[in-house]
C-alpha cells in the first residue's frame, strides 16, 4: 500500500520511520531556531507542516517520532505560503535516542483514532466534568488529544478511554506537552506525555497496540 503510495522512496524510507500526520515534529531551519509544528500532509514528494519556517531551496532538520522509533531527518524546503512549508521527502532518515530500549519502547505508537473523555487534573487530581474528546497516536509514552478547546502546555489532564472490549475504561492521566490548532476543523491538537502509568496501564496499551496491529495485517493493511 506505502509503495503505490510512494513510489521508490518507500524502499529507502518506510512508513513507521516517517512522522504520522497531525503528529508533532521539531524543525530546526539551517540559522534559524528550532520551531516544534504539526504535520499537515505527506504525499509522494513532499511532507508539509504548519507555518512558515524558512525560504524555498534551505535546508533543514527533522526530529520527531514515528512507529519504528525517534529519527532525524535531513531534508530541504520546497515550497512556502504564508501559513505553511513545504519539504522534500528525506532520501534517508537516522535513528537517535530511540537506539535506546527504553525509547524504544516509548516511540511504538498506533496511529489510531479511539473516542473518549478528558477534564482538568490541576496536581494530579480530576476536577469537573468529563468532556467529549478524540485520542489518536497512542503509544506507551503518551497520545495526542484532539478537543474543541485550547489546553495550555503543562497543564494536566485526565483522559478517559476503552482500550479493552471487556471491562471500564482505563482512565489516565496526562501533560500537556505542545498544542496546534487544526486549520480544517478549528479544534485542538494537544501532545500528551503520560504520567505515573501503572503496570495494568501499560499493559492495556500493549494489548489494545498488539489487537489493532493484527486486525490490519488480517485485513492487509500493515
Amino acid at each position: 500500500m506505502f509503495k503505490s503510495l510512494f513510489g521508490a522512496r518507500a524502499e529507502i524510507v518506510p512508513p513507521n520511520k516517517l512522522p504520522q500526520l497531525l503528529s508533532f515534529v521539531d524543525v530546526m531551519v539551517v540559522g534559524r531556531h528550532v520551531q516544534s509544528v504539526t504535520i499537515e500532509s505527506i504525499t509522494a514528494k513532499s511532507i508539509v507542516t504548519r507555518d512558515a519556517l524558512g525560504r524555498v531551496g534551505e535546508g533543514a532538520i527533522m526530529v520527531y517520532n514515528a512507529a519504528a522509533g525517534r529519527f532525524r531527518a535531513e531534508t530541504k524546503i520546497t515550497g512556502v505560503t504564508a501559513t505553511s512549508t513545504e519539504f522534500e521527502l528525506p532520501h534517508k532518515v537516522t535513528l537517535i535516542g530511540a537506539a535506546a530500549r527504553e525509547q524504544k519502547r516509548h516511540s511504538v505508537r498506533l496511529d489510531a483514532i479511539v473516542a473518549g473523555d478528558w477534564r482538568l487534573a490541576p496536581n494530579g487530581v480530576g476536577v469537573g466534568e468529563f468532556a467529549r474528546a478524540t485520542i489518536r497516536d497512542i503509544s506507551r509514552g503518551g497520545c495526542s488529544l484532539i478537543t474543541d478547546r485550547e489546553l495550555r502546555p503543562h497543564h494536566t489532564v485526565e483522559v478517559r478511554v476503552k482500550l479493552r472490549p471487556e471491562g471500564s475504561p482505563l482512565t489516565l492521566l496526562g501533560e500537556v506537552m505542545r498544542h496546534e490548532q487544526i486549520p480544517k476543523s478549528g479544534k485542538h491538537c494537544h501532545g500528551l506525555r503520560f504520567q505515573g502509568l501503572r503496570s495494568e496501564e501499560d499493559q492495556a496499551i500493549v494489548e489494545f497496540i498488539n489487537r489493532r496491529q493484527s486486525d490490519l495485517r488480517s485485513r492487509g493493511l500493515a
